[in-house]
């Protein structure tokens, strides 16, 4: 049997475990009960404090200024830009888009937003000041009429170092677009893989690009002011999202459908080290991570998992890196990023939804406000890092499994240890 001091951090997370209903706002006594479970049955019990936010956000970016995050929908009831103001917990600003999809980027400057219109086959560009953004205008990959289905698909985006070109995963043309922003033109086109997602670019101009539908990281030179196809690096299947180091010597690639994280010395182009990311006492894949952040140190590599409903924490080393624990989170987290000592996290699917309505339903003007995807509503998770520094520091003994509910933890764990490992205290503005 396991101690009781190993059991006291949980793996730093009881992502499945019980008390409150998933993504539930501090003190909010209307989200509790059995309408706010997931549809599997499980209720969630999210570290630190909620902010319910837009529809299923699947980017999320630091303001120019530090003291809000932007977040780009992609639901099925509203797709576009908001504006959250962590510290108050406030949404500031929302604006519509016709079609959005999983690409968002500032300019160097901190003057221009760029987010991706998806279908609709163009990048949005808005004006920012003063922590507010107006749309200014859109960059067209391909014409299309009105009704008509996309052919590019625009997903990941990043700006060169001098932000005089954006380049753009078309998700559905398997390219990589590189538009002069100047004109506003497309100048050139690359092959990208299959179903190109993810787009980072390098101080020195490199560029990678993860092909979704592969097994393959593209990398792209500059060279006499275009890009020029340098190979490719063999990674897990299904890589998604990417991440470059502070000097862009490490590129960290998520495997969704592998549970890996691909550890690549961009110097020589080959992978140096892989984090396993499983599902704990499960069949091995599961955990879907889709999202990626460093701490400020870099030491740490936090990772999303899509479908463990948690953040993994990871202690890096030279040949990778260990697990040393899981923070619970809302429903699918999708984007993650560190603001300060504070983690935050995007759940696209917040806290659940309940079963259609029974006028959402039938052949006859159905109400969309009561089917299952229009119900579906985001939040924001603000975690202290101060307090997931002091549970791992009380497992001594390493990682432990997530249990599957708190009943299974009552012989092991006094109600002391449980609200230490769930991170019950709220964020400090």
């Amino acid at each position: 049997m396991r101690s009781p001091l190993s059991l006291a951090i949980l793996s730093v997370a009881l992502s499945a475990c019980q008390p409150r209903s998933p993504g539930e706002i501090q003190g909010d006594s209307e989200l509790t009960g059995s309408a706010n479970r997931l549809p599997t049955g499980a209720r969630l019990d999210p570290a630190g404090k909620q902010i319910e936010v837009g529809q299923f956000p699947l980017a999320m970016l630091p303001s120019p200024e530090g003291d809000r995050v932007v977040l780009l929908l992609n639901g099925y009831r509203e797709q576009g830009i908001q504006i959250v103001e962590p510290g108050s917990g406030r949404v500031t600003q929302t604006l519509s888009q016709p079609a959005a999809f999983v690409g968002a980027g500032f300019d160097h400057a901190g003057r221009m937003l760029y987010a991706s219109g998806g279908n609709e086959d163009l990048v949005y560009r808005y004006a920012w000041s003063e922590g507010r953004t107006t749309l200014s205008d859109s960059l067209i990959l391909a014409p299309k009429a009105p009704r008509q289905d996309g052919t590019r698909y625009p997903a990941g985006l990043a700006l060169s170092p001098d932000d005089r070109l954006l380049y753009v995963a078309e998700n559905l043309a398997d390219t990589l677009a590189v538009i002069e922003l100047a004109s506003g033109r497309v100048v050139q086109r690359l092959p990208a893989g299959r179903y190109p997602y993810a787009v980072v670019s390098s101080a020195d101009g490199t560029v990678y690009v993860s092909a979704w539908g592969g097994y393959e990281v593209s990398v792209y030179r500059p060279n006499a002011g275009r890009l020029s196809v340098a190979g490719s690096i063999r990674v897990g299947r299904h890589p998604s999202a990417l991440l470059l180091n502070r000097d862009g010597s490490r590129l960290y690639v998520a495997s969704a459908s592998t549970d890996r994280v691909s550890v690549v010395d961009t110097r020589t182009g080959r992978i140096v080290g892989e984090l396993g990311d499983r599902v704990p006492g499960g069949t091995g894949e599961g955990s879907t991570p889709n999202a990626l952040a460093l701490s400020a140190d870099e030491r740490r590599l936090y990772v999303a998992e899509a479908d463990n409903n948690a953040v993994a924490v990871f202690e890096l080393s030279p040949e990778g890196g260990r697990l040393l624990g899981r923070i619970p989170v809302g429903w699918y987290p999708a984007a993650i990023l560190q603001r300060g000592d504070t983690l935050l996290v995007a759940n696209a699917k917040g806290r659940g939804t309940a079963a259609n309505r029974a006028d959402s339903v039938g052949p006859v003007r159905p109400s969309p406000e009561g089917y299952t995807l229009s119900q579906l509503s985001g939040t924001l998770s603000l975690v202290s890092l101060a307090g997931v520094d002091s549970a791992l520091a009380k497992n001594r003994l390493g990682f432990v499994p997530v249990f599957s509910s708190r009943e299974a933890l009552s012989d092991f764990a006094s109600a002391e240890q449980l609200r230490e490992a769930n991170l019950l205290a709220e964020t400090p503005a």
